[in-house]
C-alpha cells in the first residue's frame, strides 16, 4: 500500500466483486477466510448461490445509476489456458450471476497482450498494461480473473471554468499552489466531531461524491479508521443545508495496489497458500499467486472520470505428498537398435530403420 502521505485511489467494488466470484469456487477454510475478509457474515460461509445472488443484486443496483450523463460500465472476465478443465458449475455461475466473459488464451506474453488490450478497451484506455512481466510467465498459470470498472459522470451543477484559480494546498511535504474549483451554491454538508463531508451529486442524483474533510483536531488517518457503512449512515443522519462557498482542488492521479500483500492479513491467507488453498469448486490444486488493482481518477469542472482494473492469477499447485511407487525402469539405447515410424490410427508404417552407427 502507498505511504500515508501519498495519493491513493482504489475500487472496493472491483476487489470485492472479483474475490466474491472466486469465493464461490472456494471450499473449506479457504471459503471461510474469503467470506470473512469480504464480510459476508456468519461463522460458516454462505452457499455459492447465495454469494452470487448478493453480488448480482449489487451489480444490478449499481447499473441503475447509469444515465445519459453518468456512464458506469462494469465487466468481469475469466481467461483460461487452453486444455485447462474448468468446473462447468463454476463456469455457469460466473457467466449467469457475474456476467463474466469466459475466454481461452495462452499465457505468457500472448496472454498479457490479449488481457491488457481487453482491459484498455473496457476502461476507455484509462488502464493500460495492467499485467506486467513476469506475471503469467509461470508455466503453472491456469486462470486469470479480471474485473473492470469505468465511470464518467457529470456534476449536477458544474463548476465554472472561469472561477478556477490557484490557491494554496497544505500538503504533508509543504504548501503548494494548485488549481481549485470555486463556487457559491446551495449545498449539503454532513457534520461529525471528526470531520465535515460535502455532498457533490452527479446528474439526476443517481451517484455522488462525498468530500470528507477532517476537523482541525483530527488527522486524516483517524478519519480513515472510522470509515464504514454504519459510520457513514450516522454521518448522513443530520445534514446541514444552505448556501456555501466551495473550493475544491482539481486532481488527476492513479495508484496501484498489490492485493496479494494485504488480503492474506484480512483473512484470505489460505487462498494464497499453495499448500492450503481449496478452490475445488473451480478446479483441483488451484491457488491465487498474484492479485493487483490499478485505478485512476480525474476531477475537474465538468465532473469525474475514473477507472479501475483488478486481476487475480490462479496457478496449479502441488498434487500432494507422493505415494510409494517403484523406481522407473531404465531404457538406455546404447547399442544398435531399430526404429519404426507409423501412423497410429491405422498402424501403417511410414518409416522403418536400423541404427548401428549413430
Amino acid at each position: 500500500m502507498q505511504p500515508a502521505d501519498e495519493n491513493v485511489v482504489l475500487s472496493p467494488w472491483g476487489v470485492a466483486n472479483l474475490f466474491a466470484l472466486l469465493q464461490t469456487g472456494a471450499r473449506g477454510d479457504t471459503a471461510r477466510g474469503m467470506a470473512f475478509a469480504l464480510q459476508l457474515g456468519g461463522v460458516e460461509p454462505p452457499e455459492p448461490d447465495a454469494v452470487a445472488a448478493t453480488f448480482r443484486e449489487s451489480r444490478t443496483n449499481l447499473e441503475r445509476a447509469a444515465n445519459d450523463d453518468v456512464a458506469l460500465e462494469l465487466s468481469d472476465s475469466l481467461w483460461i489456458k487452453p486444455g485447462f478443465a474448468l468446473s462447468e458449475s463454476f463456469r455457469s455461475l460466473a457467466r449467469d450471476s457475474f456476467d463474466a466473459d469466459v475466454r481461452l488464451t495462452w499465457m505468457g506474453a500472448k496472454g498479457r497482450k490479449e488481457i491488457n488490450a481487453f482491459v484498455a478497451e473496457k476502461t476507455h484506455d484509462r488502464i493500460k498494461d495492467l499485467i506486467q512481466p513476469p506475471v503469467l510467465d509461470d508455466p503453472l498459470t491456469r486462470l486469470v480473473a479480471v474485473d473492470t470498472v469505468y465511470l464518467k459522470a457529470k456534476w449536477e451543477i458544474p463548476f465554472e471554468k472561469d472561477a478556477t484559480r490557484d490557491r494554496t494546498f497544505h500538503a504533508p511535504g509543504g504548501d503548494v499552489e494548485v488549481p481549485f474549483l470555486h463556487d457559491t451554491r446551495h449545498a449539503e454538508i454532513l457534520d461529525a466531531p471528526e470531520c465535515a463531508a460535502l455532498r457533490l451529486p452527479y446528474r439526476f442524483g443517481s451517484a455522488e461524491m462525498l468530500v470528507i474533510l477532517p476537523s482541525p483536531s483530527n488527522t486524516l488517518a483517524e478519519v480513515e479508521a472510522k470509515l464504514s457503512g454504519p459510520w457513514l449512515d450516522r454521518l448522513a443522519a443530520k445534514p446541514w443545508r444552505g448556501e456555501a462557498v466551495l473550493a475544491l482542488p482539481k486532481f488527476d492521479f492513479g495508484s496501484e495496489h498489490d492485493l496479494s500483500k494485504t488480503l492474506p492479513y484480512m483473512g484470505m491467507g489460505a487462498a494464497f497458500d499453495p499448500a492450503r488453498a481449496d478452490f475445488s469448486g473451480i478446479a483441483p490444486q488451484l491457488y491465487i499467486g498474484t492479485a493487483i488493482q490499478k485505478a485512476n481518477v480525474t476531477v475537474d469542472e465538468a465532473g469525474t472520470e475514473a477507472a479501475a482494473a483488478t486481476f487475480a492469477v490462479m496457478l496449479e499447485g502441488c498434487i500432494g505428498p507422493m505415494e510409494n511407487v517403484p523406481p522407473p525402469r531404465p531404457f538406455v539405447a546404447d547399442r544398435p537398435f531399430l526404429f519404426i515410424i507409423r501412423e497410429t490410427r491405422t498402424g501403417l508404417i511410414l518409416f522403418l530403420g536400423r541404427v548401428c552407427k549413430p
